[in-house]
């Protein structure tokens, strides 16, 4: 079965970006506090680019 290493991975980028965002908006980057409907619906977008990720372009597993 053919891999690839982790940082080959669309979706590990697309969830270390989003780890980024959240971190930041926890921690008050910028003195930006969205509303919480924002921040919920920032929450769908993830998940729905992570299961389009998985669905659309994952066609290799990676290394371990």
């Amino acid at each position: 079965m053919a891999t690839k290493k982790w940082y080959q991975s669309w979706t590990i980028w697309a969830n270390l970006l989003a780890l980024v965002l959240f971190v930041a908006n926890g921690i008050g980057f910028g003195d930006f506090r969205p509303a919480p409907w924002v921040t919920e619906l920032g929450t769908i977008v993830v998940l729905v680019i992570n299961l389009a990720l998985r669905y659309w372009r994952t066609s290799v597993a990676i290394e371990r």
